[in-house]
């Protein structure tokens, strides 16, 4: 038995060792951890929609992300947006998401772009499905087709 197991242990190790010189480190990673209270207590700090009459609505933070279903809310973080535009002038959105619970997730991600005066440049996208595994990331990712685009919004709803 012995004389089988030190072949296995060789070419484990030698495995294991070129996994390292591949990714520069053998430190193992921590599990996600999520902590919701600072999105939670998060507020618009830039260009935000109001309504016209103060005290009816929350404020809803432009060139951001926005949960929309409670049940969503509670196990999907958003981890980093981001938006840059393409050659041709048009915006392009990403939004990478975490998976806060031990169970496979789907949500529904759509993108709204509206022109320097916050006003629709053009209709919102489809809804895409984005499927998380338990503990992990995914992207989504847009374009417009505009090219006066002034502001984006990401929605995030429940995908079942």
């Amino acid at each position: 038995m012995k004389k089988l197991l030190k072949p296995f242990v060789v070419a484990v190790s030698a495995v294991l060792a070129s996994s390292v010189m591949m990714t520069g480190s053998a430190s193992a990673q921590k599990v996600v951890k999520c902590d919701f209270r600072g999105f939670k207590r998060l507020g618009p700090s830039g260009p935000a929609i109001v309504s016209g009459v103060p005290g009816t609505m929350t404020p809803i933070a432009l060139n951001s992300i926005q949960i929309i279903d409670k049940n969503i809310a509670k196990k999907i973080l958003p981890q980093a947006v981001f938006a840059r535009r393409t050659d041709t002038g048009t915006l392009e959105v990403m939004a990478r998401l975490i998976n806060c619970t031990d169970y496979p997730q789907e949500v529904l991600v759509r993108t709204s772009f509206l022109d320097p005066d916050q006003f629709p440049a053009e209709p919102e996208t489809a809804w895409q499905r984005v499927f998380l595994q338990p503990k992990s990331t995914a992207v989504y990712s847009e374009m417009s087709t505009s090219m006066d685009i002034g502001y984006y919004l990401i929605e995030v709803d429940e995908g079942e």
